[in-house]
């Protein structure tokens, strides 16, 4: 019933109950359109809604409430007063919102019982740390079951996408965020300061099992591993192998030079101060 429409013989009568008897017999179609809240019932063609039509007489929309309330066990959307309910999608609905939390959460927990995937430029560093490029949903997995990590720090000033910290809730996994820069020429570089304050969430063992990354994984992460191998005694040739090796195709210079003239006498009082040194295999 896409349309109602009123008859010559109804137009010259006083609006009146028999007006919607033929709405109010069929009771599932009168709900589907209440609950609809917009369809419009056309009255002989002047665009006139159901909700106009009942309006124009008080003890009509009485009727008209009294009888839906029959249907549907509740107050119709169209008040005593005429006044049109707020919409059904406009309304907080606490029990809704539960059952899409649960279900959000019972997709997560899927994706971290699918396959295991290390993220793209994965690697052990030393101890309980690792490096990698941005974790996606498909690591989510590994990081949780294989490496069961206590924290992740991202090296990225970004915001951190949504998906990952729903993971990180879930799992109950800290994050850290260090925001910095690559080193690039002419005038960008990584602040000493910002690698030492890395360093010190990276180095306390409450935080590991630690994951660390950037966007690649390739160039901030590498300058932050190539620092913990300064605090390894590695030698800058075996530094700078390992750099280029995770950089590759872009080894950048100035990263290298960064490591080179990054002054750890900071990071290593306050490690020595905290018994983290040295780093254990």
């Amino acid at each position: 019933m896409g349309s109602y429409q009123a008859s010559n013989e109804e137009e010259s009568e006083p609006k009146s109950s028999s007006k919607i008897d033929d709405l109010i017999e069929n009771e599932a179609e009168i709900i589907r359109l209440i609950k609809e809240d917009g369809k419009l019932l056309v009255d002989n063609g002047d665009g006139g809604d159901i909700h106009n039509i009942i309006q124009e007489d008080k003890r009509l929309s009485v009727e008209y409430n009294e009888v839906l309330k029959r249907f549907r066990g509740q107050e119709s959307p169209l008040t005593p007063g005429g006044v049109v309910d707020e919409d059904e999608d406009d309304k907080y609905d606490s029990k809704e919102y539960k059952e899409k939390t649960l279900q959000a959460t019972n997709t997560l927990k899927q994706i971290i019982d699918k396959e295991v995937i290390p993220p793209e430029n994965f690697s052990h560093v030393v101890g309980e740390i690792y490096r990698s490029s941005f974790p996606r949903s498909e690591n989510f997995s590994f990081l949780h079951e294989r490496l069961k990590l206590t924290s992740i720090l991202v090296l990225i000033p970004e915001e951190y996408p949504q998906e990952n910290l729903n993971f990180l809730k879930l799992t109950g996994i800290k994050l850290f965020q260090v925001g910095m820069s690559g080193n690039k020429e002419p005038f960008v570089n990584i602040p000493s300061d910002l690698l030492t304050k890395a360093l010190e969430i990276v180095l306390n063992p409450a935080n590991q099992p630690i994951l660390i990354h950037c966007n690649r994984g390739k160039h901030r992460t590498g300058c932050l591993i190539g620092c913990i191998r300064k605090l390894q005694n590695w030698s800058l040739t075996m530094i700078f192998d390992e750099y280029r090796r995770f950089a590759f195709p872009k080894a950048r210079a100035l990263d290298q030079q960064f490591i080179e003239m990054y002054d750890d006498d900071e990071i290593k009082r306050i490690a020595r101060e905290n018994s983290w040194l040295p780093l254990k295999w």
